[in-house]
């Protein structure tokens, strides 16, 4: 050792040597001391000398570079001086602490060769005794024959007591048991094993197998002893938990047991790997048998919480997840509070308590799995990712676990994902059963006759948009409860289910409409029930408003969903505009030939039919009260397009060519008049919303009669010009029309005229342009031959 510590001293010596002669520059001056270096290379010193001349040459003239700095030249030198003796100093003071260093690395060399020496010298002795033991080992046979003679005397012997009253120990050891006194019956039975085990050792250093066997059978209740022991140790390992609330002395019992046979198969193992010999029944592992039962325990504690079955009670499921988790929760309580304190730390039991309800769980869920149906998805996933990760179960305030102490996932995410597709697929097609007997029974009711419902404030609707949106809401609140993954996917299959309703809503809403025009006389409320339709498609949009603002949260930036909601009031607001049109096809159906009648030869003289449609109109307008302001201004919005889309088409179908100025003055203002007639009308019914005015199409009606009146065919070109500059969509032959009505225009002048005004042929050749009530007016092609 002392070698060892020198030469390590004097290498570490070395080193510095080596480091400090590296950084030293010597040179040489009059006068003074000198520290010479062994320099391999002498023209490196000169080099160095001539760079320190040539630095200090420079570092002096920077300081001297003024006349009045040559005064204080002294006081340069000295401090140069001080600077200069402090680097001597040091340098001094480092090259003592190292030959002090390599002084003491001599010492300690010189210790080492003593001591060498020593080592030596005793060295050759000892090789010259080794010389003589093979000799005394022959003559020493005798004796190591007696002696393990003696030894084996010395163990029969010792083992005398459990050889010849074997039957009387065993006897007692089972008496122990039964009474529950199973630490001395584990110490008898210990006693036993290690008489035969040392025994059958002696048996096996001589080779007789004979006698081995011969003993093993005399020891054969041993081993039944210990089989006996092991069962009463089971039985209280899988009563662990009650036995920790009653009993946990015996609990600890167990477990000193347990701990003791390990001890004892680690020693029984390590005597095999010396000797090679190895006891009957070794290793016994109860520890590992300890943790198999444990885990039998909780998953028969799992497999008893299961009180029904389906056929008993529907929510079977809800009230078996529910018992499971007041079980685990109680246990795990009990494990951490009365458990940990009888267990060994290394058994680490509440974690190991955890893993086993974990995976036992997880078991008992997958098998189940197969088995569910309807709303048992929602409720095994809501449970699963919520509940049991949630504060009413492993993050519960009195279990207080660590967040590593919990385990991550329950079920795997391909086992969840087959839930929520199976769960969708499920709910799918609920969803076209609902759907397809809400609509029959709402289609059976347009058939009756009795009217639909009515709210507070008298508009008709029936209960279909409420019924769809409550199956929709208890659907997503139910998916709430899982995540807002499933949320965003019941969304999205949600909305397809409405849009779907909305597309075989209307589809039986066009045959309801085809069928009474069939034959009027078979329902006696379509009015009522297509103002119905109408006030349930603004609800479906409404509702569907609501539901974006309740669940669009877990939708947002999702252009797929954006879309389908889109589509589904689009849906309806196409529906909606349908059922407008027909609601009002019902009353112009009666009005059509009044309408023929208009701006004809006995119209001049008769207000019998502007006087017939108002009149008619209003009695329908009252059923229409009925409808919801928005719809009720909508559909007026359509009746007065569509009157006065049949007041123009009216005009512009040459039922009457005027003979003279005072015809056409007084049919100019016959239409003025009956237009003004047909706006009260709107009016009184209070169809017209303020600020509107500009855009009504009555307005088109009055441009017209202007055009009827003009007395001078020059200043007619000048209007035409104006009229065409509002009504840019107007067309050739419709202008030719209203032209023809005139009386004073021939048909090649008529051609000309509307060919100067307009020039294409077509409104749609001459490119995009704002359209007007023209746009909608559709006169016969073979009017006229342009």
């Amino acid at each position: 050792m002392r070698i060892y510590l020198a030469v390590n001293a004097l290498i570490n010596i070395m080193k510095k040597w080596r480091r400090v002669k590296s950084m030293l520059i010597v040179k040489a001056r009059p006068g003074n001391s000198i520290w010479y270096l062994p320099f391999d290379n002498m023209s490196r010193i000169s080099n160095a000398e001539a760079a320190s001349r040539a630095k200090a040459v420079e570092r002096i003239a920077a300081l001297i570079q003024r006349p009045d700095q040559l005064e204080r030249v002294e006081e340069f030198r000295k401090r140069e001086a001080r600077k200069k003796a402090s680097k001597e100093a040091m340098l001094k003071t480092a090259l003592q602490s190292q030959l002090e260093g390599v002084q003491r690395g001599m010492e300690l060399l010189k210790q080492a060769r003593i001591d060498l020496e020593k080592v030596g010298k005793h060295t050759v002795e000892i090789q010259k005794w080794l010389k003589d033991v093979p000799a005394h080992a022959k003559e020493l046979q005798e004796i190591r024959e007696e002696s393990f003679l003696h030894s084996q005397l010395v163990m029969a012997t010792d083992n005398m007591n459990n050889i010849f009253n074997i039957n009387k120990n065993l006897e007692k050891a089972h008496s122990l048991i039964n009474e529950g006194n199973l630490l001395h019956a584990h110490i008898m039975l210990s006693e036993l094993e290690t008489s035969r085990d040392e025994l059958l050792f002696e048996l096996f250093r001589m080779g007789n197998r004979t006698e081995q066997t011969m003993l093993l059978d005399y020891f054969s209740d041993v081993e039944k002893l210990s089989d006996s022991l092991k069962r009463q140790l089971t039985l209280n390992l899988k009563r662990t938990i009650n036995i920790a609330r009653k009993q946990p002395a015996v609990l600890v019992t167990t477990l000193r047991i347990i701990e003791r046979e390990e001890k004892a198969d680690a020693l029984a193992m390590q005597r095999t790997d010396i000797s090679g010999f190895k006891p009957p029944g070794r290793p016994k592992k109860w520890k590992n048998h300890a943790f198999e039962i444990l885990e039998s325990s909780v998953t028969e504690r799992l497999e008893a919480c299961q009180l029904e079955s389906r056929d008993e009670n529907k929510m079977w499921l809800v009230r078996y997840l529910e018992v499971m988790r007041q079980l685990i929760l109680e246990d795990v309580l009990v494990v951490k509070s009365l458990c940990v304190p009888c267990f060994p730390p290394s058994y680490d039991i509440l974690q190991r308590y955890v893993n086993m309800y974990h995976g036992c769980l997880s078991k008992l869920l997958e098998e189940c799995i197969s088995g569910l149906e309807g709303y048992e998805f929602i409720s095994l996933l809501a449970w699963v990712l919520n509940t049991y990760l949630g504060p009413d179960l492993l993050k519960n305030a009195d279990l207080d676990l660590q967040p590593e102490q919990i385990p991550k996932k329950l079920l795997s995410d391909a086992v969840v994902q087959d839930l929520k597709k199976k769960y969708l697929a499920n709910i799918d097609g609920k969803y076209r059963s609902w759907r397809m007997n809400t609509l029959s029974k709402e289609v059976e009711e347009w058939w009756k006759n009795s009217s639909p419902q009515s709210d507070s404030d008298s508009h008709f609707h029936t209960e279909a948009p409420i019924i769809i949106f409550k199956m929709v809401d208890e659907n997503l609140r139910l998916a709430e409860t899982v995540s807002t993954e499933l949320v965003q996917e019941m969304l999205l299959l949600s909305l397809d289910m409405i849009r779907a309703y909305g597309q075989s809503y209307e589809n039986e809403v066009h045959d309801f409409k085809s069928k009474y025009f069939e034959d009027r006389s078979k329902v006696q409320n379509f009015t009522q029930f297509i103002i119905a339709v109408v006030n349930n498609c603004l609800n479906f949009m409404e509702l569907a408003h609501q539901t974006k603002d309740k669940y669009w949260k877990s939708a947002v930036g999702d252009s797929e969903a954006a879309h389908r909601f889109e589509n589904v009031l689009k849906t309806f607001e196409n529906l909606r505009e349908k059922a407008a049109e027909y609601l009002l096809d019902e009353a112009f159906e009666d009005l059509e030939p009044h309408f023929q009648e208009l701006v004809t030869r006995n119209w001049l003289k008769s207000r019998t039919a502007v006087d017939t449609i108002c009149v008619t109109l209003e009695d329908y307008f009252q059923d229409y009260f009925h409808l919801k302001q928005k719809n009720f201004e909508l559909v007026m919005s359509h009746g007065k397009k569509l009157v006065a889309k049949k007041y123009l088409l009216a005009v512009m179908s040459r039922k009457v060519s005027f003979k003279n100025q005072d015809e056409r003055r007084e049919a100019s203002e016959k239409v003025v008049h009956e237009v003004a007639q047909i706006r009260r009308l709107f009016e009184r019914v209070g169809a017209t919303p303020q600020g509107k005015q500009s855009a009504c199409p009555f307005n088109a009606i009055d441009a017209v009669s202007e055009l009827i009146k003009v007395e001078d065919l020059d200043i007619l070109s000048l209007e035409l010009h104006s009229f065409i500059k509002h009504y840019p969509d107007l067309t050739k032959e419709q202008l030719m029309a209203i032209l023809s009505l005139r009386g004073d225009i021939g048909r090649f002048d008529l051609k000309q005229k509307a060919s100067e005004i307009i020039p294409g042929t077509t409104a749609i050749q001459r490119g995009p342009i704002p359209l007007s009530i023209f746009s909608q007016v559709q006169i016969p092609p073979s009017l006229f031959n342009v």
